[in-house]
This record gives structure tokens, C-alpha cells and sequence, in this order.
């Protein structure tokens, strides 16, 4: 009998979900996988729109800021069987869940009921904090001039933002901190590796995490029980496509080669369901 998962999967806007889905959806439809579809989303034509534009050598459409579907489907292996859950496919309620603190009953339920979540994080996209030990007098009059601008609102900082989401997302599903959790286990993706210009093998992703998010990578280590959480790199299509000129190469290559996981250990994979094989 095959041991049955609901994998809950996380990304604010613009970190490569619609990529991710694509190519990962790409993949078990063409038999490129150890996997096989055994129930399909009910309405395909999100996915199938972003599979046709990188058959074509160009990136997916940006998706539009009110388009807030649920995508599911469930996969199997034989051995197990995983219910992909993109509760949120333009991202926009995941920011919203940390700026309102109000978590809807829908969003209760998914993460009550999902024993495993993924979380994308795009390092490039975050910005780079300030260390105020080493900025000398030259900075003053820049640092004059940003405290008499009034801040309108409180925003937390990315590695706050998702740390505060983190422990919200524990309080509904009544995980304590006083001991390591082990339930849901947790796959923490860097997206959009390939524009970090690093090494092609060899760097880990958790040290990568501990360098641009220090503070979250120290909570996950609090918080989570050693062998129930991993850092992953993820690179949906493997380079960057624009939206309106087509990438020959990509398009001889096809998408189904494209992209790659870059597992705990630093090996890259072009197996991209390997983020959702715990």
C-alpha cells in the first residue's frame, strides 16, 4: 500500500511558481518522471498556458495580481501518493496572510490537513540589509535624509516576513516550539538559482540560505527537527527567457529538458520532482 502525503505549496508573488508548475506538470504529462498523474487539476488552462509559451521559447505571461486559483493534482509512484496543493497561484493571499494576520478558513484547512510543505523564496529578489557597523561618516547625510522621511507603514524585512508566516502557519496547525517538529516536514526552494551567479555544482544550498537569510535559517534550525526539514535550489527553466523574444535554443533543447534541482548536498538534478520526493 502506498503511503499517502498532502504537500502544501508556498510562494509570495514573483518567486517562479508559474514556471515551477509548468515544468513540474510538463514533466509528469510526458512520462519524464518516476511519477505518474493519477488525478489531473480540474481546470488545465493556467498550466497549459504557461507549457505552451516555453514550447515556444518564451517565459510564462506574468500572472495577473487578481488571479488567486487553487491548482491541485495528485501524483504517484507506487510507493506513494502526494496531493500538490498551489493554494495560491498568483501569490498574493501568502502576503497578505503575514500584512493582515488573518488566516481565512480555507487556508486553515490546507494547513491543518497537509503534512509537508514547500516554500519558495527568491534570494535575488531580496534586498540586501544594511550593516550599520561598517557605514562611516560619508553616510550621514543619506542617513539624515531617510530619517526625515515619515514611514507610512511597518513592513517587515524578508527574513521577518517569512518567519512570522512560518510560525503563523505552526499556530493553526497547534505545533508547539518547545520541541523540534517533526510534522509537517519542510522543503525550503531557492528559486530562480541560475541568476545567482554561482558555481554550476558544489554549493550548498543551506549555506546559501544562512548567507542572504541568516535569522530564518537559525529559526529552522530552532525550530525543526534536523532530518524533517532541507534547503533546495530550484532553476525551473535553467536560464531566463524573455516574454516576447523566443529562445531558439531553449525551443530546439525543448522545456522538458530544461531546469534543475539542486539538492541538499550541492548535485544538481534535472529531476524536478525531486522537491516534492522528501
Amino acid at each position: 500500500m502506498s503511503k499517502a502525503h498532502r504537500l502544501l505549496i508556498i510562494g509570495g508573488p514573483n518567486v517562479g511558481k508559474t514556471h515551477f508548475v509548468g515544468q513540474l506538470y510538463h514533466r509528469l504529462a510526458t512520462g519524464l518522471s518516476r511519477y505518474r498523474t493519477v488525478t489531473a487539476p480540474a481546470d488545465l488552462t493556467v498550466i497549459q498556458a504557461v507549457i505552451d509559451r516555453l514550447a515556444g521559447g518564451l517565459a510564462g505571461a506574468h500572472t495577473e495580481s487578481g488571479l488567486n486559483e487553487e491548482i491541485s493534482f495528485v501524483v504517484a509512484d507506487g510507493q506513494t501518493t502526494i496531493e500538490l496543493i498551489f493554494p495560491d497561484y498568483a501569490g498574493e493571499q501568502v502576503r497578505s496572510l503575514v500584512s493582515d494576520r488573518l488566516i481565512s478558513s480555507r487556508w486553515q484547512e490546507l494547513i491543518t490537513q497537509s503534512d509537508e510543505w514547500l516554500l519558495l523564496i527568491r534570494p535575488d529578489m531580496i534586498p540586501t540589509l544594511e550593516d550599520i557597523t561598517t557605514r562611516g561618516l560619508a553616510y550621514v547625510e543619506d542617513l539624515q535624509v531617510r530619517l526625515g522621511k515619515v514611514q507610512q507603514e511597518a513592513e517587515l524585512t524578508a527574513p521577518g516576513f517569512f518567519i512570522e508566516l512560518l510560525q503563523m502557519m505552526l499556530y493553526v496547525k497547534g505545533k508547539s516550539a518547545l520541541a523540534p517538529i517533526s510534522e509537517p516536514r519542510l522543503t525550503v526552494a531557492l528559486s530562480c538559482w541560475d541568476t545567482l551567479g554561482l558555481a554550476t555544482s558544489g554549493v550548498v544550498p543551506a549555506v546559501e540560505l544562512k548567507q542572504r537569510l541568516p535569522f530564518l535559517a537559525a529559526f529552522l534550525e530552532t525550530i525543526w527537527a534536523p532530518d524533517n526539514w532541507r534547503v533546495c535550489g530550484l532553476s525551473s527553466l535553467g536560464r531566463s527567457l524573455d516574454a516576447t523574444n523566443p529562445d531558439e535554443d531553449f525551443v530546439d533543447d525543448g522545456p522538458e529538458a530544461a531546469g534543475y534541482v539542486v539538492l541538499p548536498s550541492g548535485e544538481h538534478d534535472p529531476d524536478l520532482t525531486q522537491l516534492i520526493a522528501f
